[in-house]
């Protein structure tokens, strides 16, 4: 029985035990605790898993222990990795998900519920599709970048390695965004960019 360790200790954190318990539980593995260098952030939510460390300070214990990313943001997700190293982490599919089976999915990603990985798309190391999100046909989401919920990578399109994109998002077909970068949320991105470039669409505004 494989028992999963959660590493963060946020918001997305309780968004994945609560997307994947029915189904660990299901499959006789389950959640057994969380890492993070604060001070138990999850007990302000009365949250039942324990904090079992820092992120820095973790040592296996079980060779049936499997580290899961619980951190969006694709900056902290490279460093975590470069702190404990990329072995230990599973790859989370949301049984909801819709995965065509000549997409790629890399070790460590993570999707979400009711995303959509279409035909020869490529889901990248340490790559998250949280709920709602897609990768369109032959689009590449790359190593260690994120995509929010409702986020729509068109077909042909790609995320470069360490990019964010945020809620609402589109990516046009044969589009390409750069290496971190940050998309804001209900952004169209229209033509490609180069690396390190920030985007965002104007906020609402009353009439």
């Amino acid at each position: 029985m494989a028992e999963y360790i959660l590493v963060g200790g946020g918001g997305f954190a309780r968004e994945l035990y609560d997307w994947f318990t029915p189904s660990l539980t299901a499959s006789g593995s389950r959640f057994i605790g969380y890492l993070d260098d604060g001070a138990d952030p999850l007990r302000a939510y009365n949250h039942p898993l324990p904090q079992l460390g820092t992120i820095a300070g973790y040592k296996p214990a079980s060779p049936d222990h499997r580290l899961v990313m619980a951190i969006g943001s694709p900056a902290g997700k490279q460093k975590i990795v470069g702190l404990l190293g990329p072995e230990q982490f599973a790859t989370l599919i949301h049984p909801t998900a819709w995965v065509s089976a000549s997409s790629t999915i890399h070790q460590g990603a993570i999707v979400g519920v009711f995303a959509d990985i279409s035909a020869n798309a490529t889901v990248g190391e340490f790559a998250t599709v949280n709920g709602y999100g897609s990768v369109g046909h032959d689009a590449t989401l790359g190593p260690f970048a994120t995509i929010s919920g409702y986020v729509d990578l068109t077909g042909n399109s790609a995320v470069g390695k360490g990019s964010f994109v945020g809620s609402g998002a589109r990516v046009l077909p044969h589009v390409h965004v750069g290496e971190h970068c940050t998309i804001g949320a209900g952004a169209v991105v229209v033509r490609s960019t180069q690396n390190n470039v920030t985007m965002y669409t104007p906020p609402a505004r009353k009439l």
